[in-house]
């Protein structure tokens, strides 16, 4: 994956082991995800089609670079889709990507509510699993949230089986017909007559060529969110908050407490062990993670002075 470029790709640029975990060493999207944006700022959806255009043509380039590369993503949602200060877009999170086998390709992986029919029914499936979660992602962007978002696995399956098709609500604001032909064309359950990313770009050029660039999503989508140098300094300790300076950044003192709060709000199975453990018990977690975080960051720091080292030469 390193060795595929393109600018709606995010790209690793190392990878550092750590005990028994790997860190994988990104450039800094600092606005984060797509659907943090959503759901701060656009929780009934995105209704600028031009906006939805942009992004989504840059993940279908992004989609066809991978597929040239004998690649395929196979997590193809807003959360995996990231923005930068200047607005470009880049699909992330490799997590569950794979090459793409001659012979088929049938590992239940993905998320539930972007998963093709295929993939759910545990058939073999190709690249064009992709195409479909691109389908359910412009429902995402347009309606705020995914079709089927809090059914069942049981009753997802059986829907995959059946003939219905996840369809874009257009109650609140009324899509054009050219961005619900695009989506009809995506939830093709038929991979065979599905169409790939190259012949949507080709096929749906009437919604597609209403995208402008990066700069009309910085101006119209991005302006009015935090990004991640307004939320993140707070999370960390003054020794740590380096990290993230930036040179219009003033950084605030930091409340002691602040980061075991911020930690076990945002992350499952902290917060389930903080809530089971005695006040003793949550006192020493918290001391483990303040020190495995400084021992993460001295490693960061290192990396990334030979990674300078290394473009210097």
């Amino acid at each position: 994956m390193s060795k595929i470029v393109h600018p709606n790709l995010i790209r690793a640029l190392a990878v550092i082991l750590v005990e028994t975990k790997a860190y994988v060493i990104m450039p800094l999207m600092l606005y984060g995800d797509l659907k943090s944006i959503i759901n701060f700022n656009y929780p009934k959806g995105i209704h600028d089609e031009i906006a939805l255009a942009t992004i989504i043509k840059y993940c279908l380039e992004a989609i066809v670079c991978l597929n040239q590369n004998n690649w395929f993503h196979r997590d193809v949602k807003a959360s995996n889709i990231l923005l930068d200060k200047d607005g470009t877009c880049c699909l992330g999170d490799y997590g569950v990507s794979s090459v793409i086998k001659k012979e088929g390709n049938n590992t239940f992986v993905g998320s539930l509510c972007w998963m093709a029919p295929e993939v759910a029914l545990n058939l073999e499936y190709n690249y064009k699993i992709d195409i479909w979660s691109l389908g359910i992602t412009a429902i995402e962007l347009a309606n705020g949230k995914p079709p089927y978002l809090n059914l069942p696995p049981i009753q997802f399956v059986e829907i995959s089986k059946s003939n219905k098709i996840p369809t874009l609500n257009d109650e609140i604001f009324k899509f054009s017909d050219e961005f619900k032909n695009f989506i009809n064309s995506c939830l093709i359950k038929d991979p065979k007559k599905r169409p790939d990313a190259k012949q949507l770009l080709e096929e749906h050029k009437n919604f597609l060529d209403k995208g402008k660039d990066n700069k009309y999503i910085f101006e119209n989508i991005l302006k009015k969110c935090p990004n991640l140098h307004d939320i993140f300094p707070q999370m960390l300790k003054e020794e740590e908050q380096t990290f993230v300076q930036g040179n219009n950044i003033q950084i605030k003192p930091v409340n002691e407490n602040i980061l075991e709060k911020k930690v076990s709000n945002n992350n499952d199975d902290i917060e389930e062990e903080m809530k089971e453990g005695t006040e003793e018990k949550n006192k020493n977690f918290s001391e483990v993670l303040n020190r495995q975080l400084n021992k993460n960051v001295n490693d960061l720091k290192e990396m990334i002075n030979n990674f300078k080292e290394d473009e210097e030469e």
